[in-house]
C-alpha cells in the first residue's frame, strides 16, 4: 500500500471509520463475480489508472474508453490533484459538480516542526554552522530525478554564494557525482523513515528537481509540514496544488538557467525571511484536514446541504 493511502486509511480509522481494503486475489484466476459492475459505488478514488502508457496504441485506448464508461457511472469522484480533474473533464468523462480535489496529507504526527531536532541532525551530519542557508533533497539519486539539473545549478550559485550548503537524503549513482563537489556538500545515504523529521528540520529550504511527469511528489509536502518552504519545477500538478503562491516557496522552469534563479532569489531572500515562509507552510497538507475533508464528504452524500464546496479550510 502506498503511503500516501496508508495515511489516509489510518486517520480515518483513528476516527472510528470502518475501513475496507480490497486487494487482488492472490491466486490470479479471472473473478468473475467481482468487477465494476457487480457494485453500487457511491464514490470512487484516484487509486485508477487512466492510461498504461507502455501499452500499445490501440490496447490504450480500449483501457480509456472501459475507464470513461466506468467514472460516468459513479456519482462522485476523489482525486489528490486539479490536473486531472481539468484533464479528464476535457475529455468528457466527469462533471465539475460531481468532482472533489482533496490534497494528500501527511501525518502530523510523525512530520513535526522542531528546531531542536533540526540543530542536532545539523551537528550529527557535519553541517557547518556558518552556513547561510541550508538546502536539501530526499529522494533515489537517478537522473530522471532531476539531478543533472541540481548539480549545475547548484555548483554555479554556490561560485556566487559560497555559504550554501547542501544535504543529499538517498541512494543511487548520482551520489558520486554530489561527492565530487566537495565539502558544500553531503550525502547522507539512504534515512530511516523516523529520520526523515529530523532531516526536514535541518534544512531551510526543501528542493525537489524532478524531472518526470508523475503524480504529487509526497516529500514536498513533508517538509512543507515540518515548516519549511519549498523549491520546485513549475509543473501544474504542483503550481495547481501545492506550491500555490510564492507564500510557500518557489518554482522555476526545468532548466538551468531558471533554477539558478530561483535559487538565488531564496538566497537573497536569507533564512529569517525563509522560516516565515516556512511557518505558512505549516499544516497546510496535514492528514488530519484530509480526513476531515473525505468525512464531510460522506455526510454530502447523505445530504446535500453538507456539498458546499471549497471551504476556506479545504486545501
Amino acid at each position: 500500500m502506498e503511503r500516501h493511502a496508508s495515511t489516509l486509511y489510518t486517520a480515518l480509522a483513528a476516527r472510528v471509520h470502518e475501513i475496507n481494503v480490497f486487494t487482488v486475489p492472490s491466486d490470479r484466476r479471472t473473478h468473475p463475480d467481482i468487477h465494476d459492475m457487480s457494485i453500487l459505488l457511491p464514490m470512487t478514488m484516484h487509486v485508477l489508472s487512466i492510461v498504461h502508457y507502455h501499452l500499445k496504441s490501440s490496447t490504450r485506448r480500449i483501457t480509456v474508453g472501459h475507464l470513461i464508461m466506468f467514472i460516468r457511472k459513479v456519482f462522485h469522484y476523489h482525486i489528490g490533484e486539479r490536473k486531472w480533474f481539468l484533464m479528464w473533464q476535457s475529455l468528457g468523462m466527469v462533471y465539475e459538480l460531481n468532482v472533489h480535489v482533496v490534497l494528500n496529507g501527511v501525518d502530523e504526527t510523525k512530520f513535526v516542526y522542531d528546531q531542536d531536532a533540526g540543530a542536532r541532525f545539523r551537528k550529527q551530519h557535519g553541517v557547518p554552522s556558518n552556513a547561510s542557508v541550508v538546502m536539501e533533497f530526499a529522494g533515489r539519486l537517478v537522473r530522471d530525478k532531476g539531478h543533472a539539473l541540481l548539480c549545475e545549478a547548484f555548483l554555479s550559485t554556490s561560485e556566487n554564494y559560497p555559504g550554501v550548503f547542501l544535504l543529499v537524503a538517498g541512494t543511487g549513482p548520482w551520489g558520486k557525482r554530489y561527492a565530487e563537489l566537495g565539502s558544500i556538500v553531503k550525502v547522507l545515504g539512504a534515512l530511516e523513515p523516523s529520520q526523515l523529521s529530523e532531516f526536514y528540520n535541518a534544512l531551510d529550504i526543501f528542493i525537489n528537481p524532478t524531472l518526470r511527469p508523475q503524480g504529487l511528489d509526497l516529500t514536498l509536502m513533508e517538509a512543507m509540514q515540518c515548516g519549511k518552504p519549498v523549491l520546485t519545477p513549475n509543473y501544474p500538478r504542483i503550481t495547481g496544488t501545492v506550491v500555490i503562491n510564492e507564500g510557500f516557496g518557489y518554482t522555476f522552469c526545468p532548466n538551468v538557467g531558471s533554477f539558478v534563479e530561483a535559487l538565488q532569489r531564496a538566497i537573497r531572500y536569507g533564512r529569517t525571511k525563509l522560516h516565515k515562509k516556512g511557518m505558512a507552510c505549516k499544516a497546510y497538507a496535514s492528514s488530519t484536514k484530509m480526513a476531515s475533508a473525505y468525512e464531510r464528504f460522506f455526510l454530502c452524500m447523505k445530504n446535500s446541504r453538507y456539498c458546499k464546496y471549497p471551504l476556506p479550510t479545504d486545501c
